[in-house]
């Protein structure tokens, strides 16, 4: 018989008052690579609560051979879904989660850029895309996307198999 047991650590940075989360991260190997990854907004994942969107996250990072990912977003406020037609950026960006990807992005071993296709038609989100891609320039060398389309974790034909492609930074039309 075969027994394994492994545990998962859990790091969260919410706002004082938890309507935005800044920062998910889960260690689950601490002498292999970490990844930041970059999505649209935080859902109902914490340190103990696991959303689909992360639970895929952690699964397919593990099948690459990563130990860790910090979990950060375009905009932090925690929404089942972006609503921009309601909420002004000062509402869905907290004034420290640029800070944070900053900070997360330089400890990272590998970025991965998940935003699949929001930012098409929508002038605000490519805006914003084009700023933080500004912030972790200097970290364009480890920076990848899912798939060659640039895939979110919740895509079906990415859910169970990623494959990290580089990320082309090109200028995004604003």
């Amino acid at each position: 018989m075969l027994e394994e047991t492994t545990t998962i650590r859990s790091k969260a940075i919410f706002s004082d008052d938890k309507e935005h989360r800044l920062l998910l991260r889960k260690e689950w190997d601490s002498e292999k690579p970490s990844a930041m990854i970059s999505m649209i907004n935080p859902n109902t994942a914490d340190t103990v609560n696991f959303d689909m969107t992360t639970m895929l996250v952690i699964n397919n990072l593990h099948k690459l051979g990563f130990g860790s990912v910090n979990i950060v977003n375009l905009y932090s406020r925690i929404m089942e879904k972006l609503n921009l037609r309601f909420n002004g950026d000062d509402e869905l960006i907290h004034d420290e989660a640029d800070e944070i990807i900053q900070q997360y992005a330089a400890m990272s071993d590998a970025i991965i850029i998940a935003w699949g296709t929001i930012g098409k038609n929508t002038l605000r989100v490519r805006e914003r895309q084009k700023y933080l891609l500004e912030l972790i320039k200097q970290h364009a060398s480890k920076m990848y996307q899912i798939g060659k389309n640039a895939c979110h974790p919740l895509t079906p034909a990415v859910r169970r198999e990623w494959v990290l492609e580089p990320y082309e930074m090109e200028e995004i039309e604003t």
